[in-house]
């Protein structure tokens, strides 16, 4: 009782904020489970599946496919804040930046951080959100970048993988930190099933 009517109240005041003083309630402020309190609204505007709920998760793979990265977001945080940390992460693995750098368009920031990117990695393929002026789109319809986007889209295939075949569509476990351990796990479990099949 002490952990939930705590919770409950938070359900009641929202509600009352919401309906009957006619308030947006952020999105931050909102209680989406009692039992998983610590579940998260997340807004992917795709078809068929407009809304989630859940946390955000970052999965970076090498060219072979393997999950060398991975981060679950206990709180949201935007795609390009993400990725330096990424990309420090595989120079830390493997002692040098990728030769290949590729994302959707979340984590494209700006040109400067194009440009600085490409100080560091030969390609970048972080499509652009928006217009394109000729020189972005001149840099986007190269070789280079359009095998980069390929990958990538390549890239959902693994994420299809660790939600169907190791679960991670739905976690049946409580808490958030063993939500966390069941993240890991499953990019174990596809790493150990990829490496048997080499």
């Amino acid at each position: 009782m002490s952990r939930y009517l705590p919770l409950v109240a938070r359900v009641v005041d929202q509600a009352e904020r919401r309906v009957l003083k006619g308030e947006t309630v952020p999105p931050d402020e909102k209680l989406y489970s009692l039992f998983e309190d610590h579940t998260e609204l997340i807004v992917r505007g795709k078809a068929g599946k407009p809304i989630e709920f859940g946390h955000k998760i970052l999965v970076a793979q090498t060219g072979e496919k393997f999950i060398h990265h991975y981060a679950i977001m206990e709180k949201r945080i935007e795609d390009k804040e993400l990725l330096m940390p990424a990309i420090e992460a595989h120079k830390g693995l493997f002692g040098h930046y990728p030769e290949v750098l590729s994302t959707d368009k979340g984590f494209y920031d700006s040109m400067t951080q194009i440009a600085e990117l490409e100080e560091k990695i030969p390609v970048v393929s972080i499509a652009k959100k928006g217009r394109r002026n000729p020189a972005e789109y001149e840099r986007e319809t190269t070789e280079a970048f359009i095998d980069g986007q390929r990958f990538r889209a390549g890239s959902e295939g693994s994420i299809s993988v660790l939600k169907r075949a190791f679960k991670l569509g739905r976690c049946s476990f409580k808490g958030f930190k063993n939500y966390a351990a069941s993240v890991g796990f499953a990019v174990l479990c596809h790493n150990l099933v990829l490496l048997a099949r080499l």
